[in-house]
């Protein structure tokens, strides 16, 4: 009788399971086709059109003789299309022209003549006069910038123990460099040969092909390079960059930190005009047709003058203002709903996913605008669930009552005893406009992390302070990020070398406590 009982639970539950698998697919579609979607029968009466009169946000459209447009609406309607298509391409296109200011710059204001020459932020790491995308002072840096259609194939010769990433002009991860690439820390020449190549690869070389003919390289020095004048002369040495053709090159190396420079896109309709440059100069096949159809309809085409009349200059205007408008928000108000490290915390993700930005067959575009938009370089590295090994990045952009942080109060951050990280972490606070460092006054900036002695409690935690003005204890000097009591800001928390209690999630950092 027991035997019987069971039985009949377990056909019952099968028969519950074959029901509930065609009732899913029914709400999704997936595997209904067009016979068992079709409906019942229509004719021309089941067709229901939009009324003469349609009310919309930029407003009344009229229709003659039901449904040809006024000429008051025929103008409303071309605006309104440019204008979300501006917007739309300003998003859309954020990766590349974040990789053409990036170098754009480095010719304009740090003087580079090839891609040779490297720059060095020696001091460690930037000033808030290079307000590089949530770049860091923390870590001495070298970049350099490739163009593979004025060098051709061109070499960077790296030295052992170097950790570096290489981008295409789209911003898209190409190649990491040392003990996560393929020199397995060991160094060697990594050749980027440029979009089409089909000559013969010569050997000794690990081969990089690009889509694109620019190329962004980041080199990043630890302990080992020293600082200043140091460590331009242990990259002059040790790293070089030049044309396959040509053999090493004689190429400039200076200290950067404090030079100055504009690294970031334009936020105004001269944006367009860079966009337009890189369509003019990179490959076609780099973007798809429908890309490329978009921005037509703006006047950006291949192989043609770009010449925005005033009306469209106006509307592309507008277009990047709301382009900006909508990538703050997806940066500082994220509707994602896996945004939070933990749970209970305020403590948020630059990389959602992936370093791709692809998943479930979609480009997840909010995904992608939330990296691009506040950070540079892309690197699957950056993401590494292997213990010890590359680093990972958290924002916080409001406090544990949920307000956005405000250079004008003081909070208290506390970092927990016994942080998972093999190297050393460190807290950095940026400015919200720039996503740059933020310029607590005099062009400085100071992260505190592990490696500058701040005061420890007894039980191994660490009680960080931000603010305008430091603690009044004097002992806790070293503690303290400063502030710019007029302007909001947020941080990004370092891991270099990420342990398991981080990436299991079983320590936890608080979030900021307002002081009052």
């Amino acid at each position: 009788m027991k035997t019987q009982k069971l039985v009949s639970i377990a056909i019952t539950c099968l028969f519950m399971i074959g029901m509930i698998i065609p009732i899913q697919a029914q709400e999704t579609g997936e595997n209904r086709n067009l016979f068992e979607t079709a409906g019942e029968k229509q004719t021309e009466k089941g067709f229901k059109p939009a009324s003469d009169k349609i009310e919309t946000n930029f407003g009344t459209l009229n229709f003659e003789l039901e449904a040809f447009p006024d000429e008051a609406s025929v103008k409303k309607i071309y605006d309104e299309m440019d204008l979300q298509r501006a917007t739309q391409a300003y998003m859309d296109f954020y990766p590349a022209l974040s990789v053409y200011a990036i170098v754009k710059s480095q010719i304009r204001d740090f003087k580079f003549k090839s891609s040779s020459d490297i720059a060095v932020a020696a001091g460690p790491g930037w000033l808030p006069s290079e307000p590089f995308l949530t770049g860091n002072n923390s870590t001495v840096y070298a970049i350099a910038s490739l163009d593979l259609k004025i060098d051709g194939p061109t070499v960077v010769e790296i030295p052992p123990g170097m950790y570096g990433t290489a981008n295409d002009a789209l911003f898209k991860f190409m190649v990491d460099f040392g003990f996560v690439g393929p020199d397995k820390g060991e160094g060697g020449k990594y050749l980027f040969l440029p979009p089409g190549y089909k000559d013969e690869i010569p050997q000794g070389y690990f081969p990089i092909k690009s889509d694109s003919y620019r190329v962004w390289v980041m080199m990043r020095g630890f302990g080992e390079v020293g600082l200043g004048d140091q460590a331009v002369a242990w990259f002059k040495k040790n790293l070089k960059v030049y044309p396959l053709a040509t053999g090493p090159r004689e190429g400039n190396y200076a200290n950067t930190t404090g030079m100055g420079i504009n690294p970031l896109p334009a936020e105004d309709a001269s944006v367009f005009t860079d966009l337009n440059e890189i369509i003019q100069y990179e490959p076609t096949e780099l973007f798809s047709p429908e890309q490329l159809g978009r921005l037509s309809t703006l006047g950006i085409r291949k192989g043609q003058v770009y010449a925005p009349d005033a009306r469209m200059q106006k509307i592309l205007d507008q277009g990047a203002k709301q382009g900006v408008a909508m990538s703050r928000a997806i940066v500082y108000a994220s509707r994602e709903p896996d945004i939070r490290y933990w749970d209970n915390r305020k403590w948020e993700k630059m990389f959602l996913y992936n370093t791709t930005f692809e998943r479930d067959g979609i480009t997840d575009i909010d995904a992608r605008t939330l990296w691009h938009y506040q950070a540079i370089v892309v690197s699957p590295n950056l993401l590494s669930t292997t213990p010890g090994q590359g680093t990972a990045y958290l924002t916080a952009f409001r406090d544990d009552k949920g307000a956005f942080l405000d250079g004008g109060k003081n909070y208290r951050l506390h970092v927990p005893a016994n942080a998972p990280v093999k190297r050393f972490w460190a807290v950095t606070a940026y400015d919200v406009t720039t996503r740059g460092l933020l310029d607590a006054g005099g062009n400085t900036n100071k992260s505190v992390g592990s490696m500058d002695k701040p005061e420890v409690n007894a039980d191994g935690s660490v009680d960080l302070y931000f603010g305008a003005e430091p603690p009044k204890d004097k002992k806790l000097k070293n503690n303290w990020v400063p502030t710019n009591a007029e302007k909001g800001f947020f941080v990004v928390f370092r891991f270099y070398g990420p342990e398991e209690g981080y990436i299991n999630k079983t320590w936890v950092l608080n979030d900021f406590e307002l002081i009052k």
